[in-house]
C-alpha cells in the first residue's frame, strides 16, 4: 500500500519542478513511510511520484515508480494485485519481458500493461489506484489513471488554468501546488448533506474530482481526456438466478468456497497481517476461515469504549479468539480520547465522512500498528452486497406499504394516509408522507444507509436551492453526469438506478446496487483507507473480491432476506464456524456513542461554539435556527438527531480547517 502523486502537461511549458512533485508526494508519508521516489520524463512532460509502504517484495528492486526495459512505460501504483503470482508465470511464459524483481506485484502490473493494454484489470484480482505514462509511440504519449473495479482504493485529480493534470491518492497532496487551493464544491456540499459523503467524480473542494470505481481516464498527447467504465455489478433480472436454478445448499457451499478463496489471496503478504474482529459474522468469518489456512494463531484486534460495556463487543470477540485461538488484541479508548481526536480526523479524513465509527477506527488502526502488525482484512462489502442492514426489512415494507399505493395512486389510502395525526419528525406518519410525496413527483425511493438529510426535516433545513447553485467544470468529457451538477440529490440516484432490468420487488436489488455504485466507495471504504493509512496499515476487504461481488449480484433476493432476517445466506454459511447465538443477534454499531456525547456540557459547549462561528452558517446555506432548534434539543435529551447534527457538524468543522485554515477548529 502507498501512496502516489504525479503531473502531466502535454502541451506547453514542462510540469512543475521537482521540489513542488517532492512536496505533493511528502504529504503522504504516512501512506509510504519506508520510501519515496521522484521520476521525471526526459521533455519534462510527466513526473510520477510514490511513498511506498512494503508489503510484497520488500527489496530494493520493487521501489517505485517502475520503468519498463527500456524506459517507454513508467507507472505508480497504490495497492496489491493478489494473483501476481500466477499472472508472472504467464507473462514469464512469453519469454518477452526482462524481470528485476523476485516477486514484485508491481512488475507484473507493468508488463500485463505492456501486453495487454488497460485491458490488463480484467485479469487483476486485487485493489488498485494507478498511473501509467507509456511513451511507445513518442509522438503521441499518453497517461492512464486507474481505479479498481469497486473502488477500495481512492484516486483524485484535476486540471490547472494552465493545463497542467495532477494526481494524487490523497487530496492534501493536490495542495502542495501552488496552483491549486482548496474552496469548497457549493453543489457538492448540498449533495453531502444528502448522502454524508460527495458522489464520484465530485468532491467537496471545487475543482478537484475523485476518479469512480471501476474507471480509467486517458490523457492524451494533446492534454484531451476520455473515461471509460470497465466494470460495474448492475443487476439484471436476465441474469439473476432462481431458485430452482441453484439450490439454497449450493448457494451455501459456493459462497464458503468463494469466502475463503477470497481470504486465501488477500494473506499474500512479507509482512505480519491480522483481522479487525468486532464479533459480528463478517469479521468472526474472517477469523474462522482464515484459521483454516494458517499455521499459526491469527492475530486479531478488538477495540471498544470506557463505560460503554452494553454495547462494546468483546465478549463475542473473546468468544471468537478462544475457539480459534487466535492472538488477540484489545483496547479501550474513553470521551477524552475521542473528542479531543475530532480536529486531527477532520485533517486525515480530506473531505468530511459523517460517520463516528472513523474515530474508533482511527485507535483501533494504532493498536494493529502498535502490534507490529501491518495488513488486516475487515469485513465492509457483506452488508451492502447480502442486504445485511437492520432498516432492510423495514424499508421493504415501507416500499410495499407506502411508496407502491402511492405510486399507483390509490385514493383511498391517501384519504387514510393524509387523515392521520403527524406526530414529531421521526414519528411514523411524518415518514410515510415523505415517502409519499417522493412516489407523486415519481422519484425512487432510494434510503439506505446513507441516506440523511432528506423529505421534511431536509426542506427545513435547507429551504432555499439559491446559495447552492454554481457551473461545475469537469476537465473530462462525459466523466460528471449532467444531474450531479444540479442541487435536485434525487437526480444522482436516478442516474444510477435508471433502466435497472430487475425482479419484483425491485427494491430488493436496487439498494445493494445504490449502496455498491455510493455509500461504499466513498463512504464506507474510504473511512477505512484513510483511517488505516493515518497509521501505515494496509486494510484488506475480502468481501469485495470482485467474484464473490458478482455472485452476490446474481443470487435471488429470497437468499439474502428471508423472514426479516438479512445476510440470510451468509449466515448459513457461518452455521459451520460460529456459535448461533452470535450469528442470529441483534446487529451492533460499532461508531462512537454520539447521542450520550450531545448530553455532555463538554462536548455540547463545543458543538455549539462550532456551530456558532461557522461561515457555512454565515454564508446562509441553512436555516440557522431550524438547525439551533434541533442542536438545543439533542443537548435536551428529546433529540434522535445526532446522525444529521453530526452530518452538518462533520462539514462546519472541516471548512473551518480545509477551506479557512483554522488549525484547531474544535
Amino acid at each position: 500500500m502507498c501512496g502516489i502523486a504525479g503531473a502531466y502537461r502535454p502541451v506547453g511549458q514542462a510540469v512543475s519542478d521537482d521540489s513542488v512533485l517532492t512536496a505533493m508526494r511528502d504529504r503522504m508519508v504516512h501512506r509510504g513511510p519506508d520510501g519515496g521516489d521522484l521520476w521525471r520524463s526526459t521533455d519534462g512532460r510527466c513526473a510520477l511520484a510514490h511513498r511506498r509502504l512494503s508489503i510484497i517484495d520488500l527489496s530494493t528492486a520493487a521501489t517505485q515508480p517502475m520503468a519498463n526495459q527500456d524506459r517507454s512505460v513508467v507507472v505508480t501504483f497504490n495497492g496489491e494485485i493478489y494473483n501476481h503470482a500466477e499472472l508472472r508465470q504467464e507473462l514469464m511464459a512469453l519469454g518477452k519481458y526482462r524481470w528485476v524483481t523476485d516477486h514484485s506485484d508491481t512488475e507484473v502490473l507493468l508488463h500485463a500493461y505492456e501486453e495487454w493494454g488497460l485491458d490488463c484489470v480484467h485479469r487483476f484480482y486485487g485493489m488498485f489506484a494507478f498511473a501509467i505514462y507509456d511513451m511507445r509511440n513518442r509522438e503521441r504519449p499518453a497517461l492512464h489513471l486507474v481505479r479498481d473495479r469497486v473502488g477500495i482504493k481512492p484516486l483524485y485529480f484535476t486540471r490547472t488554468d494552465a493545463g497542467e493534470w495532477l494526481f494524487a491518492s490523497e487530496i492534501r497532496a493536490l495542495f502542495a501546488h501552488p496552483a491549486v487551493s482548496p474552496q469548497m464544491d457549493r453543489t457538492a456540499f448540498w449533495h453531502y448533506l444528502t448522502f454524508i459523503v460527495t458522489p464520484a467524480p465530485m468532491t467537496l473542494f471545487r475543482g478537484i474530482f475523485k476518479l469512480p470505481a471501476g474507471h480509467t481516464i486517458t490523457i492524451d498527447h494533446r492534454g484531451q481526456a476520455t473515461s471509460n467504465a470497465y466494470w460495474d455489478c448492475r443487476p439484471d433480472a436476465a441474469s439473476t438466478l432462481r431458485p430452482s436454478d441453484l439450490s439454497e445448499q449450493d448457494a451455501t457451499d459456493e459462497l464458503t468456497r468463494l469466502l475463503r478463496q477470497s481470504i486465501k489471496r488477500r494473506m499474500v503478504s512479507d509482512v505480519p497481517f491480522g483481522v479487525l474482529l468486532s464479533g459480528g459474522v463478517d469479521s468472526s468469518m474472517n477469523v474462522a476461515l482464515m484459521a483454516e489456512l494458517m499455521d499459526r494463531p491469527v492475530s486479531t484486534f478488538t477495540i471498544g469504549y470506557e463505560g460503554q460495556e452494553e454495547t462494546n463487543e468483546f465478549r463475542y470477540a473473546r468468544r471468537l479468539s478462544d475457539r480459534y485461538r487466535t492472538n488477540h488484541h484489545e483496547s479501550i479508548i474513553n470521551h477524552k480520547d475521542a473528542q479531543d481526536f475530532l480536529p486531527l480526523l477532520v485533517q486525515l479524513q480530506d473531505e468530511p465522512i459523517a460517520d463516528n465509527v472513523c474515530i474508533p477506527l482511527y485507535f483501533l488502526s494504532k493498536l494493529v500498528k502498535d502490534s507490529g502488525t501491518t495488513v488486516v482484512q475487515v469485513g465492509e462489502g457483506a452488508d451492502e452486497n447480502f442486504l445485511g442492514y437492520w432498516w432492510c426489512d423495514h424499508y421493504r415494507n415501507k416500499y410495499e406499504s407506502v411508496y407502491r399505493p402511492a405510486a399507483r395512486g390509490a385514493a383511498s389510502w391517501w384519504r387514510n394516509l393524509l387523515g392521520g395525526a403527524r406526530q414529531g419528525l421521526t414519528g411514523r406518519p411524518a415518514e410515510d408522507i415523505d415517502i409519499m410525496n417522493r412516489a407523486r413527483a415519481g422519484q425512487e425511493m432510494f434510503w439506505g444507509g446513507a441516506a440523511c438529510w432528506w423529505g421534511g426535516i431536509r426542506k427545513q433545513l435547507t429551504p432555499d436551492a439559491g446559495p447552492f447553485a454554481e457551473t461545475i467544470q469537469c476537465p473530462v468529457p462525459g466523466l460528471l453526469p449532467p444531474g450531479f451538477a444540479t442541487t435536485d440529490s434525487h437526480n444522482v440516484v436516478k442516474h444510477y438506478l435508471s433502466g435497472l432490468n430487475v425482479l419484483d420487488p425491485d427494491v430488493l436489488q436496487k439498494i445493494p446496487y445504490m449502496e455498491m455504485k455510493l455509500r461504499l466507495p466513498e463512504h464506507l471504504l474510504m473511512r477505512v483507507d484513510k483511517l488505516t493509512m493515518a497509521h501505515s496499515i494496509e486494510a484488506r476487504v475480502p468481501f469485495l473480491d470482485h467474484d464473490v461481488v458478482n455472485f452476490a449480484t446474481r443470487l435471488p433476493p429470497s437468499y439474502k432476506l428471508r423472514d426479516g432476517t438479512g445476510k440470510w445466506l451468509l449466515k448459513k454459511a457461518a452455521e459451520p464456524y460460529l456459535d448461533h447465538d452470535m450469528i442470529y443477534r441483534t446487529k451492533q454499531g460499532f461508531g462512537a456513542p454520539m447521542e450520550q456525547w450531545f448530553r455532555e456540557e463538554s462536548f455540547a459547549k463545543r458543538c455549539v461554539a462550532a456551530f456558532e462561528r461557522s461561515r457555512i452558517k454565515k454564508d446562509g446555506f441553512l436555516d440557522n435556527d431550524y438547525f439551533r432548534g434541533l442542536l438545543n434539543q439533542q443537548i435536551e435529551g428529546r433529540g434522535g438527531y445526532s446522525f444529521h447534527l453530526w452530518t452538518v457538524l462533520n462539514a462546519v468543522l472541516w471548512h473551518e480547517s480545509w477551506i479557512e485554515g483554522k488549525a484547531d477548529c474544535f
